[in-house]
């Protein structure tokens, strides 16, 4: 029995990884799925588009609220497994400390947001069970973690920069 590809794509404003999905797809007979990280206004155009058939997409900022408290147990059951240390991804995260003006973090909001994003990349690993993620050179925190929970399971990271 052969199995196609499984694919995910991290997708942006700027379209080059939707793009490069849409000449994937006609090349190469896989699944796609795609990571949507937009905000409300582009999102539209994910939703209704037809020209590249993916699977299932999630839209990351739909995924995360900062209400919700985090559970420390699990975050240290991910540091843990993928052998991360998650404080280290935050405090070089430029959104959460001194470039941000809009919004002062506490620990708690950072550790939930954290923790949402770990809960939502593992159920997306656990449900595809990918070959390949294909992103840019992560410039936030989330696209590393990403990044590193692929790396630690042995999906092969393709890494445009």
């Amino acid at each position: 029995m052969n199995m196609k590809d499984k694919i995910i794509f991290w997708m942006g404003g700027d379209f080059t990884h939707f793009s490069l999905s849409y000449y994937l797809q006609k090349m190469y007979d896989c699944e796609l799925y795609g990571i949507v990280d937009i905000t409300n206004k582009p999102k539209k155009f994910f939703q209704e588009q037809k020209l590249v058939s993916f699977n299932k997409t999630w839209f990351f900022h739909d995924n995360i609220h900062i209400n919700k408290k985090p559970d420390l147990e699990y975050l240290k059951y991910i540091e843990n497994k993928y052998d991360l240390n998650l404080w280290k991804l935050a405090i070089n995260e430029r959104i959460f400390y001194r470039f941000n003006k809009f919004h002062n973090f506490s620990s708690d909001e950072i550790l939930s947001i954290i923790y949402q994003e770990c809960k939502l990349f593992e159920n997306i690993l656990d449900e595809i069970k990918p070959d390949y993620i294909i992103l840019n050179e992560p410039p936030f925190h989330h696209q590393k973690l990403i990044m590193e929970l692929c790396r630690a399971r042995g999906i092969k990271i393709l890494c445009l920069c």
